[in-house]
């Protein structure tokens, strides 16, 4: 699809759902957010791209009556310093998700592609929610073994899938996705599952997934908040089916100081019994407004047969 069509496609999506809130009365919203930065990488290049994620979303309920909405999401990321698509082989269109479905009393159900029970977690407990590829240990090190769709490119989305989000009881939620399909050359159905606790001051999770290609992968998170300060950390275990293991350990803190956020981070990778990667970041943001902040990463990399590399950042985010 040429980026004519891809523009077009979304002006005759956006029209459409502005037509179905008329009609349907729907709940409709249009959202996203444009990042791009100037920042020196491990190999020691100098580039202007994307520090953080940029990403387009159309959301959007429509009561049913009876207690029952229905849902759609519909999320495409993309490149703010080309306009291109994300980078990825073999990644869709809408790559951030795309699903249909319906919540009530007994919890949401959607169908489409998403992020799996773990990853659509996983990210409060780092420190830059998984979201910057500098300084976030998450970024470099979780999941090292272990894609929830293997045969879709690499990605921790899982397509051709059924979510499940219960509602909270005692604090405590599952959250559970499974495809019912095997892709070409697959040895088991991708399926994960995720139960957490949030009472807003202290989060855990445990979740636990195996993929078509018959990798496993466990990850166990706590989040704490004392006031303006929030500390974390998460192990995770994931594991090849030809056996090759990964232990990953990060540690992570958040400090506010009104428009001022301090984060500073430290994770290890052990593969197969060797330690791979260990870093250590930090970073400050300024929020100019509600939705625009600026901000600034350090990071130094250590990786084995390479060395110790240092990479360094700034940029900018506007969320609308």
């Amino acid at each position: 699809m040429t980026a004519f069509n891809r523009i077009r496609l979304l002006a005759v999506t956006g029209a459409a759902l502005c037509g179905s809130v008329a009609s349907a009365q729907s709940n409709v919203t249009i959202s996203g957010s444009i990042d791009a930065g100037v920042f020196r990488d491990t190999a020691g290049r100098k580039n202007v791209g994307t520090i953080q994620r940029s990403h387009l979303e159309f959301a959007g309920t429509e009561d049913l009556g009876g207690g029952l909405a229905a849902t759609f999401r519909l999320r495409h990321r993309f490149d703010a310093d080309t306009g291109a698509s994300e980078a990825g082989t073999g990644r869709p269109f809408w790559h951030g998700e795309s699903t249909v479905g319906i919540k009530g009393g007994f919890g949401a159900l959607r169908v489409g592609r998403a992020l799996d029970a773990i990853q659509a977690h996983d990210w409060a407990f780092d420190a830059w929610s998984n979201y910057d590829r500098i300084v976030s240990p998450a970024w470099d090190l979780w999941h090292w073994n272990y894609s929830a769709d293997p045969a879709g490119g690499g990605s921790g989305r899982v397509a051709n899938a059924v979510f499940y989000d219960s509602p909270k009881f005692s604090n405590v939620s599952l959250h559970v996705s499974a495809s019912p399909e095997s892709p070409e050359g697959a040895v088991a159905k991708t399926r994960a599952a995720t139960l957490l606790y949030n009472d807003g001051m202290l989060r855990m999770m445990l979740g636990s997934g195996k993929n078509s290609a018959g990798a496993t992968e466990t990850l166990a998170g706590v989040r704490a908040t004392f006031g303006q300060l929030s500390l974390m950390g998460v192990y995770n275990i994931s594991e090849t089916l030809a056996g090759s293991k990964a232990k990953v350990t990060t540690l992570g803190a958040v400090y506010r100081m009104g428009a001022t956020t301090f984060k500073a981070g430290w994770g290890q990778a052990d593969i197969n019994g060797v330690k791979q990667r260990r870093m250590v970041s930090v970073s400050t943001g300024y929020s100019l407004s509600k939705r625009t902040t600026v901000y600034a990463d350090l990071a130094s990399k250590r990786i084995l047969g390479t060395g110790t590399k240092e990479v360094y950042g700034a940029g900018m985010t506007h969320s609308f």
